[in-house]
């Protein structure tokens, strides 16, 4: 398997979207199962419904094995000095506060994020099916992927979109008062909130220590606009602690 394009940084970039790519493959894997699922929350089969959830944990655990992979081909510096700046936006970019003017096309500059994981219609995808809900409070993160689905292709969010009209999984766990279904339903949350603790490692390896690094030995550089902020244009850590968090909280209590 192999790029179509690269980027400066030499392998550093084909690393980066290769276990990308692998990652979104492991768990994408567990799609399929998806129409089961609603089938048998719709005929009250707890049995399938628990296998078919244990398939999509399976899965998700798969694409966090992958997401290791990371380390051996992927370094921080190369990451941040260089790949980074390709992946980043103008929009959230106090460098390009009113955007960015394509001459010729139209008369109004445009601000669009960047590359951000939160594009992917796959973990969004199962935040739906599990019945995990960003918190309101947090607006900036509902909000943000809220956004982010304008990224993506028409039929990945017309995708997202059905789901959300389907039968809530989530209700139906708890409906059924059944402790070995509920323990089931939170391997499966628990799978997403592993890779998303483990993408809050990452971020803090890759991006927000060569950021604090990078000020050290750089004094006269602005104060940390490349530490808190991720190629979306979010504040990175704050955004993943609060996705994670509220992943988290979708954790069903024992009965």
């Amino acid at each position: 398997m192999d790029i179509l394009f690269s980027f400066p940084g030499g392998d550093c970039g084909k690393g980066f979207f290769l276990i990308s790519l692998l990652v979104e493959i492991e768990a994408a894997s567990a799609i399929k199962v998806i129409p089961t699922i609603f089938k048998a929350v719709q005929n009250q089969d707890r049995d399938t419904l628990q296998k078919a959830l244990l398939d999509i944990t399976s899965c998700l655990q798969k694409a966090l094995e992958v997401f290791h992979q990371i380390h051996e081909y992927v370094d921080p510096d190369l990451f941040f000095n260089v790949l980074r700046i390709y992946l980043s936006g103008w929009k959230g970019n106090a460098k390009m506060p009113e955007g960015l003017l394509y001459e010729g096309f139209w008369d109004t500059p445009k601000m669009f994020a960047g590359g951000s994981a939160a594009q992917s219609s796959i973990f969004q995808c199962f935040d739906v099916l599990l019945g995990i809900q960003h918190s309101s409070d947090e607006a900036s993160s509902a909000e943000f992927l809220q956004e982010m689905r304008t990224y993506m292709p028409p039929a990945h969010q017309k995708f997202l979109h059905s789901l959300e009209s389907k039968p809530s999984v989530r209700e139906f766990v708890l409906s059924e008062g059944d402790d070995s279904l509920q323990a089931i339903y939170n391997k499966c949350v628990d799978a997403m909130v592993s890779l998303r603790n483990y993408h809050l490692q990452i971020v803090a390896k890759y991006i927000v220590i060569p950021a604090r690094q990078s000020k050290n030995t750089q004094p006269s550089e602005e104060p940390s606009e490349s530490e808190n902020k991720g190629t979306g244009g979010t504040d990175v850590m704050k955004f993943l602690k609060s996705v994670r968090d509220t992943t988290k909280s979708a954790l069903l209590k024992e009965i």
